[in-house]
């Protein structure tokens, strides 16, 4: 193929369609890292939800991600398969998960189609089996990119041999809408006024620990006389726990970007879901991680972040004065945070220069 005349055809498979706005964040990212080097590309996208992922990102094609017929015309119709971003090689939430994106790879392999791992966190991969069935994957893959150095290592640790690169979170590509963001917050009569953004998620032993966070996060709002906003990254399961903050409100955004721009207006995130952390990072806004999984932790500390709680163990008095002690330094962080978040958008595109140079042929 003519590298300045045809598109090049490329199959992602990821978590998509199914209403998440992190991994969608991830998907509208790997299609604008392609834009922006100006690499012509159609994609088809695996999704469990087809009419929605086409309707949320212009210009792609989906196939059922179930349905294998429709997953071997799309490889074979395919230059390249993508497995990525977000975090599918992990065996915590699912046993069957991360052996259901391999297998996608694996069936790459077979129809002799060139595979990519792009940018993904890999892990927690806490048996065996898993471990030696994604390193085995991955060693048979053509090119490996990361999001993290704990990924890199981790892929190191349990056997890959294949070159890993370092690459960072296709999120931090896209452009928050503001003036979306704008216009919801001041149907609600909200804007102008200091906001403090909150992202939470349901997680095993939440009657214990839940409490404590909603405590803690509504006592440091009235302490900050700021108005305390909860916004959903998978609202089919972040909704129901907006009741748990009293004085909170929702606001679910329609959108990817509108949500990043939510988040971009806020005076400080606390956070669980990893993407809300990205966009806030994304926005040089300063934040508390609520740390349910390695991950969680991970980016904080990778993005030179201190205040992170683990949910299982936190009470009120340290979510409050974490949130209190951050308030106070948010100035000096929004400095750090937006200089990382020139770095980790520059980074994110290398992972598109790569997957380039394979399908040219010169990896």
């Amino acid at each position: 193929m003519q590298d300045d005349q045809l598109a090049y055809r490329i199959t992602i498979s990821g978590y998509y369609g199914f209403g998440n706005i992190g991994d969608e964040a991830v998907l509208a990212g790997i299609i604008e890292t392609f834009r922006r080097l100006g690499i012509q590309t159609t994609f088809t996208v695996l999704s469990g939800n087809p009419s929605r992922t086409i309707a949320e990102h212009p210009g792609v094609l989906s196939a059922n991600r179930l349905s294998l017929p429709e997953l071997l015309r799309a490889i074979r119709q395919s230059d390249l398969v993508i497995s990525g971003g977000g975090s599918l090689f992990q065996d915590v939430t699912s046993i069957a998960s991360p052996h259901y994106y391999l297998f996608v790879l694996r069936l790459a392999r077979m129809l002799r189609r060139k595979t990519m791992v792009y940018a993904q966190g890999v892990g927690p991969l806490v048996r065996e089996s898993t471990k030696r069935a994604v390193a085995r994957a991955l060693n048979r893959t053509d090119l490996i990119t990361v999001r993290d150095p704990d990924s890199k290592r981790l892929l190191e640790h349990i056997g890959v041999e294949k070159p890993i690169h370092l690459s960072s979170d296709p999120s931090f590509l896209v452009i928050p809408d503001i003036r979306a963001a704008d216009k919801l917050l001041a149907e609600r009569g909200w804007a102008g006024n200091r906001l403090l953004g909150v992202s939470l998620r349901w997680w095993k032993g939440a009657d214990r620990w839940l409490p404590q966070i909603v405590q803690g996060i509504e006592l440091a709002a009235r302490e900050m006389d700021v108005l305390c906003i909860h916004i959903p990254m998978q609202p089919s399961e972040d909704t129901r726990l907006t009741r748990n903050l009293s004085n909170a409100m929702e606001v679910p955004a329609d959108s990817v970007k509108v949500a990043k721009g939510l988040f971009a207006r806020c005076d400080l995130v606390v956070g669980m879901r990893l993407h809300s952390l990205m966009f806030a990072v994304s926005s040089g806004v300063p934040f508390v991680a609520l740390a349910y999984d390695p991950k969680v932790e991970s980016f904080a500390r990778m993005a030179g972040v201190n205040t992170i709680l683990s949910v299982q163990d936190v009470s009120a008095d340290e979510v409050k004065n974490s949130i209190l002690a951050t308030w106070q330094m948010r100035s000096s962080m929004a400095v750090g945070l937006a200089r990382r978040a020139a770095e980790y958008t520059e980074l994110a595109l290398e992972s598109g220069r790569l997957a380039h140079k394979l399908l040219k042929g010169d990896i």
